[in-house]
């Protein structure tokens, strides 16, 4: 029967507390809990609440908005109005036609700003509408937990356009807000009480995290939807003279590549990209194996082939290894240090030494390549003619200059190509980051015979025409050359370093050949910011980029610190693939083994047995820290919570037969023992005084932290007088 009593009494007693009373005393201090309770009705929301959902949305949408439309901040403080006035009886609740106009027009707006609904920032856009106008009906708590649950899947969809710090820290904050509105929705008396319930909970939540980090697999499909066509670096596969200057303007960040072993030299890192061997008089692009294949009448594995190394040159030792970290682009090229050879995945090799991926990035990838560093040995089954060939009509300057340069030169391709060499090098040709524009249908005419100033791909072009012209094979590589080296051993290439430079057919291979190493060689060894003539264009269109205070120290220090941390941050934690898990458990096993046989030769005995015993022994040492810690932190968050301090009491008391009553309110339960118990009587009526003051009263922070102080001291005092004196059921 007691226990049956102690039972009812309880739960009379937790139902108090949840309605935030204590029997007819609660009455006096309704109006007092009713200003601070978010949900004071235990239905309807109040503006607090709604506050709190705005400024949840707006953390969720800033995560966004630097991909998404800004429009979207304007509806998200449009709703947001709405809903204020109408809570102030201005304007009448959102009713289905306004609100089925509201997604109309959303679905309006997108449609217009991406021209269809089914790419991914699309579905994006429409899944932020939807968020933001869902607080247009949003009147209880039921509809306030969908609206947070909304905001968890939108900020986790936010990793679709960045997994960088910024966005990992961006997207912690939110989810700590949202986490603490739920909270707050779950009954928390006040915004203290909330924040500290969601810090518990994150911490709780951070050690499932770290394992289901390390040991969870990768689900590649969840990160390869269908995008809406970008590029991260503007380097296509087609160029004409005055292409690769453009890109002089930006910093956009290509990749970051890391060696094992030899680095290669300053004029060894020429990162191949694109291998163009058309010339269409103008332009010089790619000729891709599917047409090549069928205007030869060959077998498109005669062109390219798929496989995890190249088999073109099966034989070649390879000078470099290199693990690059890729930037998302929509076409499929990989750079490599001259001809590829290996990589760490299923790659197309093509003939020409170009290296493509299976399929477009979609995030930023790791991939180890094994390469010459040179110009590939294989000329393919299209032979030097196909290299050799030039539209039948155009530039009659420069054919006519390449025939006397070959007279002069008695046949030998090699002085031939000195003397073009050395022709660049004498003035008044000139190195510009901002050549002029070639307009005339004779381009390379124009360039050699008139304006005499350009940039890499003017030089590459003239070059691979007058070859051509004298019958020499040769073509155009696009890619990258240089790249920044970071202290702690990584290089960034970015899309100013995009370069072009010839490749022709001497002696029974392809051989590098740079004329702008003949007119320019301080962008070889430095850099297009080397480059003083038109250097007004190097990064035109980033004018606050800190690349433009290198000679500041400190900034430049803290750049690199940034794109440090930025790194290995993508290196480590994004990029953490199979291979590193496996290497990660593989050391976990080897360390408990280890430890497994350190134990064995510590303790006395032989064998297994005295490692069980050990570990035995550790797990107990474990088990008793932990509850140690479980009761450290009870008592800490009882000593935060009168309602805790008070609840412990009474189980404590209801085990020494002086429960309380059915419907007995705490502090009448107190006073009542108190006439009972005559050692501990005053503790108790003084616990039950600063109980009634810290539910009631309106007390500052500092009083009402002195004031659990001394309740707990009076719970403490209780328990020691009662336990002293004893005592018999009441």
């Amino acid at each position: 029967m007691r226990g049956a009593r102690w039972g009812d009494g309880m739960r009379a007693r937790m139902a108090g507390w949840r309605r935030g009373g204590h029997g007819p005393v609660a009455e006096t201090g309704q109006a007092e809990l009713a200003q601070r309770a978010v949900l004071a009705d235990g239905h309807a929301l109040t503006a607090v609440m709604l506050r709190q959902l705005f400024i949840g949305q707006c953390l969720v949408l800033a995560l966004h908005l630097t991909w998404m439309p800004a429009w979207l901040g304007g509806l998200a403080v449009a709703v947001a109005g709405y809903r204020y006035l109408q809570l102030r009886r201005r304007l009448p609740w959102a009713g289905i036609l306004l609100r089925l106009a509201a997604v109309a027009g959303v679905l309006a707006m997108l449609w217009l700003e991406y021209g269809t609904l089914y790419g991914m920032e699309g579905l994006i856009g429409l899944l932020l509408g939807v968020y933001l106008l869902k607080l247009l009906e949003t009147h209880d708590r039921r509809d306030a937990r969908v609206v947070v649950l909304i905001g968890m899947i939108t900020t986790t969809v936010a990793f679709l356009h960045d997994q960088g710090i910024l966005m990992a820290a961006g997207a912690l904050v939110a989810v700590a807000w949202l986490v603490q509105s739920l909270v707050w929705l779950s009954g928390a008396s006040g915004s203290r009480q909330a924040w500290r319930e969601t810090a518990w909970l994150l911490l709780l939540s951070a050690p499932l995290m770290a394992l289901l980090f390390v040991t969870f697999p990768r689900l590649g499909p969840l990160w390869n939807m269908p995008q809406v066509e970008r590029a991260s670096t503007g380097l296509t596969d087609e160029i004409a003279p005055g292409d690769i200057a453009n890109l002089s303007r930006s910093s956009a960040r290509a990749f970051r590549v890391r060696f094992e072993g030899r680095e290669p030299l300053p004029a060894e890192r020429y990162w191949r990209v694109y291998t163009l061997s058309h010339f269409d008089g103008e332009r010089w692009s790619r000729a891709r194996p599917e047409p090549l294949a069928s205007a030869l009448s060959r077998p498109l594995g005669d062109f390219v082939r798929e496989a995890d190394r190249s088999p073109w040159q099966p034989d070649g030792s390879a000078s470099f290894e290199a693990e690059l970290l890729l930037e998302p682009d929509n076409r499929p090229w990989r750079p490599s240090l001259g001809t590829p050879l290996a990589s760490s995945e299923r790659q197309r090799y093509l003939v020409d030494g170009t290296l493509e991926g299976m399929a477009p990035l979609s995030t930023r990838s790791l991939l180890t390549i094994e390469s010459t560093g040179l110009a590939p040995a294989f000329i393919g089954p299209s032979g030097p003619g196909w290299h050799s060939m030039l539209p039948r009509q155009g530039n009659p300057q420069t054919r006519a200059l390449a025939e006397r340069l070959w007279q002069e030169s008695e046949g030998d391709a090699r002085a031939f190509l000195d003397s073009v060499m050395a022709r660049f090098g004498e003035a008044p040709f000139r190195y510009t980051l901002s050549p002029p524009r070639l307009t005339s249908a004779n381009r390379v005419d124009e360039f050699l015979f008139d304006s005499r100033a350009g940039y890499c791909t003017h030089y590459a072009s003239a070059l691979a025409v007058l070859a051509r012209s004298a019958g020499i094979p040769a073509r155009v590589v696009a890619g990258f050359l240089g790249g920044e080296r970071h202290p702690d051993g990584y290089f960034t290439v970015r899309d100013y370093d995009a370069h072009a430079w010839v490749e022709v057919w001497l002696e029974g291979r392809w051989q590098r050949i740079d004329p702008t190493a003949a007119i320019a060689p301080e962008r070889i060894e430095q850099g297009p910011q080397a480059i003083e003539e038109g250097s007004e264009a190097f990064l035109a269109d980033s004018p606050f980029s800190p690349l433009r205070m290198r000679d500041v120290g400190w900034l430049n220090d803290l750049r690199l610190d940034w794109e440090r941390l930025e790194y290995r941050w993508q290196r480590g934690v994004i990029g953490y693939q199979r291979e590193a898990r496996s290497v990660l458990l593989s050391e976990l096993m080897a360390w408990l083994k280890g430890a497994w046989q350190w134990l064995a030769d510590l303790l006395p005995g032989r064998g297994g047995f005295a490692a069980l015993l050990g570990l035995a022994g550790l797990a107990g040492v474990a088990a008793s820290a932990l509850m140690l810690l479980r009761r450290g932190i009870r008592r800490h968050r009882q000593g935060k919570d009168e309602r805790a301090l008070v609840l412990a009491l009474q189980a404590w008391l209801g085990k020494q037969g002086l429960g309380p009553r059915r419907g007995e309110p705490p502090a009448a339960h107190l006073r009542r023992i108190a006439s009972l118990a005559s050692a501990a009587g005053p503790a108790l009526e003084e616990c039950a005084q600063h109980l009634e003051r810290l539910r009631y009263a309106r007390l500052g922070g500092g009083e009402a932290r002195q004031r659990r102080r001394l309740l707990a001291r009076r719970i403490k005092e209780v328990r020691r007088r009662l336990k002293r004196r004893g005592s018999a059921p009441v």
